[in-house]
């Protein structure tokens, strides 16, 4: 039955129109991203979108797998939209990068979908970075990710911001203690992911030889953040895994990062060893990012050695994907951005003849390096600083036909309520000069 033309005009549930405002930010988040691409030597690469659906079934978790846009090609094939990208981009590592010297950086900007519940600072489809690191089993490899994590939300103007830190060994460590297989420790991950401690012990219980005492040490894990910091948490959280085969190690790890980031200046971090992500091919470090008034995180990260193993082509890595979405939302709470919203001059020709000027007018500013807009509507001038006014544009230049004659230019400060005349050479940096 065909769709009443009306509902045409709504988008498909989850997925969304991004407006001016809002692509301003984008524009600018993605700006920043690209400029720490460059500055620490990452490489841009691009993935397909679709991709066949084996290849994020095998490692992605328990929740992915529930939550991806999977159908059957024409060929019969089945595929998925991506849901996310360090599947993909390790393929390619495996695929094109075996020739390469380690370690092999790269980076990305790319849309996923995920066929998630809507809901603020969640979406259907989302425009995801990232900086993958292939190649290092060091820990400098982790807190080179940190520091990148970290100068994104200082080069985006973000002062209130916490990092989330832990090592996904130690819940996978404990739980291979416990006999539990690797769908169990899925659904555990993913349990604590979400917050829900009693369906992860839930689980443990069912699932491993040793349920009641594993799940009495993850409980001890997840509250010892609530008791400790520094380094009386970490050797509290020693203390409670100190009968795990690899546990002690993974703090150990953990601890080490956290010193490598003590020097290079990354703090805010806030350490919680009953801390997991949901991704079940993460071995090692991982962290989120958060910030006050945003309900999710807005980049996260980790460890994940071996993952290119499932391409012949085992590698250690380390990666974070910053969602580019959720931090265009936090700037919009913080009003952090400084990004311009609207172009600072619109320039006015009072009649048909000054058309040809004001182009010239509005093109000498922009070469200038500020942005300008053309009155393309033929308003009268009453009309045109109405519409200036209200979209907030700081500079309307007039151009009539007595100017025109004489090479001449008004100039007009909405914000002061003044004009002024000027020849038109002039005009460009009267209006750097007064930005």
């Amino acid at each position: 039955m065909p769709r009443d033309p009306k509902d045409l005009l709504n988008t498909v549930r989850g997925m969304r129109d991004i407006l001016p405002d809002e692509m301003a930010l984008r524009n600018k988040v993605l700006g920043v991203i690209r400029d720490l691409f460059g500055l620490y030597g990452y490489r841009e690469i691009l993935t397909p979108t679709i991709e066949p659906y084996e290849l994020y079934a095998a490692k992605s978790g328990e929740e992915i797998r529930h939550r991806m846009y999977t159908f059957t090609d024409m060929g019969g094939r089945k595929v998925v939209l991506r849901p996310e990208a360090t599947p993909s981009i390790s393929r390619l590592v495996a695929r094109k990068f075996r020739s390469e010297s380690l370690p092999i950086r790269l980076g990305y900007i790319l849309s996923v979908f995920r066929y998630d519940e809507p809901q603020r600072g969640r979406y259907r489809e989302f425009m995801q970075a990232g900086f993958e690191l292939f190649g290092s089993k060091n820990m400098e490899a982790d807190a080179e990710i940190l520091q990148i994590s970290n100068d994104l939300m200082r080069r985006l103007g973000f002062q209130d911001y916490t990092f989330k830190v832990g090592n996904q060994g130690l819940m996978k460590a404990l739980m291979g203690f416990g006999g539990m297989g690797e769908s169990a420790q899925g659904i555990v991950l993913h349990y604590i992911d979400k917050g829900q401690l009693d369906e992860a012990e839930g689980e443990i219980s069912r699932s491993s030889s040793k349920g009641n005492l594993i799940a009495e040490k993850v409980r001890r894990l997840a509250l010892l953040s609530k008791e400790a910091e520094g380094e009386d948490l970490l050797e509290r959280g020693a203390e409670i895994v100190k009968d795990v085969p690899d546990a002690g190690s993974a703090i150990s790890n953990l601890s080490e990062v956290l010193d490598l980031c003590k020097g290079i200046a990354v703090d805010r971090l806030k350490v919680d060893l009953g801390f997991a992500r949901g991704l079940e091919y993460y071995t090692g470090t991982i962290f989120e990012v958060y910030v006050p008034g945003v309900p999710v995180a807005v980049n996260g990260g980790g460890r994940y050695d071996g993952l290119t193993g499932l391409f012949g082509y085992p590698l250690p890595a380390v990666g974070c994907a910053p969602g580019v979405d959720r931090i265009v939302l936090a700037m919009q709470e913080k009003r952090a951005s400084g990004a311009e919203r609207v172009p600072m001059c619109m320039v006015v020709a009072t009649s048909p003849e000054c058309i040809d000027l004001a182009f010239k007018a509005a093109d000498a500013i922009r070469s200038s390096g500020t942005s300008a807009m053309l009155d393309v509507n033929r308003r009268n001038l009453n009309s045109a600083l109405r519409y200036a006014s209200e979209r907030g544009i700081r500079y309307v230049v007039i151009i009539g036909t007595r100017e025109a004659k004489e090479n001449l230019v008004t100039l007009r400060d909405m914000m002061r309520n003044v004009q002024v005349q000027m020849p038109m050479n002039e005009l460009p940096n009267s209006i750097s000069q007064s930005t």
